[in-house]
C-alpha cells in the first residue's frame, strides 16, 4: 500500500507544478476548449453509425420519443438523434444516405481541425511552461553561492535542466494534456453508453475496479524505477561531461578505455532500469485490455439475448458495442498517462530540490560604488563542513596599496580571497569595507569593486571583443580598446584574422595561456574597477608568456589597490606588504626584504625557487 506521506508529497509537487502553468492559463483554458470539441466530434462521429444502420437495414429512420420510463440521458440521446435525423431526413433514401455521407465529412472534418490546433495550442503551452521551469531552474543555480556548486556533480545538474525537464514535459505536462482530452471522451462516450443501457455499462465497467488496484499496486514500482532512470541519466551526463573538460588528461594518459568503460557502465544503468520501468508501464494496459475484453464478450453475449429476445433493437446493440469499442483506447491511454505520470513526479522531486537550495551568501541591500579607506579583516574564520581552513586571521589592507598572499599549497590563501570577494562568508568573525560589514552590501554593487583575473580565466566560443566586456554590455569599444593595450593585448589582437571580431573557440582554445590571460586581464579592466584581484594569474605560464603577463599586469597596477595570491614570489617584490599563510593562519608579514631577513617560511619558499631557477 502506497504512503500516506508519498501520497501528499506528490500532491504538493503537483501543486508547485502547476505554479509554472499559471501564467499560461488562457492557453491552457484554450486548449481544453479546443479539446473538448475535438472530443465531442469524435463521439458524434461514432453515433453516426446508427443513422447508417438504420438506413441500410430498416429502410426509414427510427426516432424513439420521450416517454416517462426513459431517463434523463435517454431523453438527452433521444433529443440528440432527432436533431440528426432532422439534417439528413430526406423523402429520398438515396439522398438521405447521402447527406448522412455529407455529415460523416463535415464531422470529420471540424474534428481534425479542432485536433489540429488543439494539437499547436499543447505544444505551445507545454513550451512555454518548460521553457519557465529552465529559466527558473536557470537563474537560481546562477544565484546560489559556490558552496553549492563545490558539493554539486556539473552532470546531475545538466541533467537536471535537460533531461528531468524533458521528463517532466513528457510524463506530466503532455500527460496531463493527454488525461484531460480523452477524459472528455471516456466521459461522452461513457452517457452514449448509459443513454442506451444501464445493464450492459454497468457490466462492461465491471472489471475497472480490478484495474484501478492494479494502477495503485504498480504506481510504487513505477516510481522506484522511474528514480533508478533518472539517477543513471545524471551519472552518464556526469560522465560525457567529465570527458570533454578532461580530454587532454583522457588523451595524456591513454585513459580512453577507462573512461568508456565508465561510460558504457552507466548507459547500462539506464537501460537496465528503463526496461524495468517499461515493463511494468506495458503490463497495466496489457492486463487492463484483456479485462476489458473479457467484458466486452459478456455485453455481446448478455446484449445479443436481448436483441433476439426482442427486448433492444440491433441498430442500439451494434452502437454501444461500437461505442465500447472507441473507448477502451481513450481508457489504455489515460491509464499510460498515469502510469507515466510517476516518472515526471520523480524528475519534479529532482527540479525542486535544486529550486529549494537556499544560498549561503546572502546580499544586503545597501549600495556601495567606492572604496576610500581601507578593507579589514577582523579574528575571521572559515571553515569547509568540518575541516577549518581559516583560523583566526586579522589584517588590513589600505586603499591604493599593493598586498600578497602567498604559501604552500592548502595554507588558505586563495580561500581568504574569496572570503573578501563574498564568494563564501565567514564562519566567524567579520570582513570590513570602509568600517561596514561587507554582508550589509548588495553583492552585485559589491562586486562591481573588484577585477579578478584567476589562473583559469574562463573563455567564451564568442569574439574577443565579447569576451573582454562579458557581463558588462555598456562598456564602448573605445573602453575595450583601452582596456587591451593595458593589458599589453591590443597588438596580438590586431594581427588576428577579423582583429576584436575574431570567434577564439570553446575556452579560447585558438589563443595560446598568455594571450588568454591577457583577454582575462582586460576584461577586469574594462570595468575599471578599484580593486585589481591576481590569483595565481601567471602560475600556469611558461617564462616568456609570465614576462608578458606579468608586464599586463604590472601596467594594470598603476594608482589601483591590488590583491595578489602567488606562488611565483618573483612577482610580488614589490608589493607593500606580503602576508605568509601557513595552516590557515597568518604566520608571517611584511615587505619582501623584511621577510627575507627573518627568515621563516617566506626565506625558505624563495630560497627554494631561488635555487630551482639555478
Amino acid at each position: 500500500m502506497k504512503s500516506p506521506i508519498k501520497e501528499k508529497n506528490s500532491f504538493n509537487i503537483v501543486l508547485r507544478i502547476i505554479e509554472f502553468i499559471k501564467p499560461f492559463k488562457a492557453l491552457l483554458i484554450l486548449q481544453i476548449l479546443l479539446n473538448t470539441c475535438f472530443s465531442t466530434l469524435s463521439t458524434i462521429s461514432i453515433t453516426l453509425i446508427k443513422p447508417i444502420l438504420d438506413i441500410l437495414f430498416s429502410n426509414n429512420i427510427n426516432i424513439q420519443h420521450n416517454s416517462s420510463q426513459a431517463n434523463i440521458l435517454e431523453n438527452l440521446s433521444n433529443k440528440f438523434f432527432i436533431l440528426i435525423y432532422n439534417l439528413i431526413q430526406s423523402d429520398d433514401t438515396y439522398q438521405t444516405l447521402l447527406n448522412v455521407s455529407y455529415l460523416i465529412i463535415s464531422v470529420f472534418i471540424l474534428k481534425n481541425i479542432f485536433k489540429y490546433f488543439a494539437s499547436i495550442t499543447s505544444t505551445k503551452l507545454e513550451e512555454s511552461v518548460i521553457k519557465n521551469i529552465r529559466d527558473t531552474i536557470f537563474t537560481k543555480i546562477t544565484g546560489l553561492s559556490l558552496e553549492f556548486f563545490t558539493r554539486s556533480k556539473l552532470g546531475n545538474l545538466i541533467s537536471i535542466l535537460t533531461n528531468d525537464v524533458t521528463a517532466v514535459n513528457s510524463s506530466t505536462l503532455s500527460s496531463f494534456t493527454t488525461f484531460i482530452r480523452e477524459s472528455i471522451q471516456i466521459i461522452l462516450f461513457l452517457f452514449l453508453l448509459l443513454s442506451i443501457s444501464t445493464k450492459l455499462t454497468l457490466i462492461a465497467f465491471s472489471t475497472s475496479v480490478i484495474s484501478l488496484f492494479l494502477i495503485r499496486y504498480a504506481v510504487q514500482y513505477l516510481r522506484k524505477y522511474a528514480a533508478r532512470m533518472q539517477t543513471a541519466m545524471a551519472d552518464y551526463t556526469t560522465t560525457l561531461s567529465e570527458m570533454i573538460s578532461g580530454i587532454r588528461v583522457v588523451k595524456a594518459y591513454n585513459a580512453e578505455k577507462t573512461i568508456n568503460n565508465k561510460f558504457i557502465s552507466d548507459t547500462n544503468k539506464y537501460v537496465r532500469s528503463a526496461i524495468k520501468h517499461r515493463k511494468v508501464i506495458e503490463l497495466v494496459p496489457a492486463f487492463n485490455e484483456v479485462f476489458a475484453i473479457f467484458a466486452l464478450c459478456v455485453v455481446l453475449f448478455i446484449g445479443g439475448n436481448e436483441v433476439l429476445s426482442g427486448y433492444m433493437e440491433p441498430e442500439k446493440l451494434m452502437l454501444f458495442l461500437f461505442s465500447l469499442f472507441s473507448i477502451m483506447s481513450p481508457i489504455a491511454t489515460v491509464v499510460n498517462a498515469v502510469s507515466g505520470f510517476q516518472r515526471g513526479i520523480v524528475s519534479a522531486e529532482r527540479i525542486f530540490t535544486i529550486l529549494d537550495e537556499t544560498t549561503k551568501v546572502i546580499s544586503g541591500d545597501k549600495q556601495i560604488n567606492n572604496f576610500e579607506k581601507s578593507i579589514e579583516i577582523n579574528n575571521v574564520n572559515f571553515a569547509y563542513i568540518d575541516k577549518d581552513v581559516i583560523k583566526d586571521n586579522n589584517f588590513k589592507i589600505e586603499k591604493n596599496k599593493k598586498i600578497a598572499f602567498v604559501g604552500s599549497s592548502g595554507s588558505g590563501k586563495s580561500t581568504m580571497l574569496d572570503l573578501i570577494i563574498r564568494f563564501y562568508d565567514p564562519t566567524n568573525g567579520e570582513i570590513l569595507i570602509d568600517g561596514n560589514n561587507i554582508r550589509q552590501f548588495d553583492i552585485q554593487s559589491y562586486r562591481n569593486l573588484f577585477g579578478i583575473v584567476s589562473q583559469e580565466n574562463m573563455l567564451f566560443n564568442d569574439t574577443i571583443l565579447n569576451n573582454i566586456r562579458y557581463g558588462f554590455e555598456e562598456a564602448s569599444e573605445y573602453d575595450i580598446i583601452e582596456a587591451s593595450k593595458k593589458a599589453n593585448a591590443y597588438n596580438f589582437i590586431q594581427k588576428l584574422p577579423d582583429s576584436f571580431n575574431t570567434i577564439i573557440g570553446d575556452r579560447g582554445v585558438t589563443l595560446s595561456g598568455g594571450e588568454r590571460q591577457r583577454i582575462a586581464i582586460a576584461r577586469a579592466l574594462v570595468r575599471n574597477p578599484q580593486i585589481l584581484v591576481f590569483d595565481e594569474a601567471t602560475s600556469a605560464l611558461d617564462a616568456e608568456s609570465e614576462k608578458v603577463v606579468q608586464k599586463a599586469i604590472n601596467e594594470s597596477l598603476k594608482n589601483k589597490t591590488a590583491i595578489i595570491v602567488a606562488h611565483r614570489l618573483s612577482t610580488i617584490i614589490d608589493c607593500d606588504e606580503i602576508l605568509v599563510f601557513d595552516d590557515g593562519k597568518i604566520s608571517e608579514r611584511g615587505t619582501h626584504s623584511e621577510l627575507i631577513q627573518k627568515k621563516g617560511i617566506y626565506y625558505k619558499l624563495y630560497e627554494i625557487q631561488f635555487t630551482e631557477k639555478i
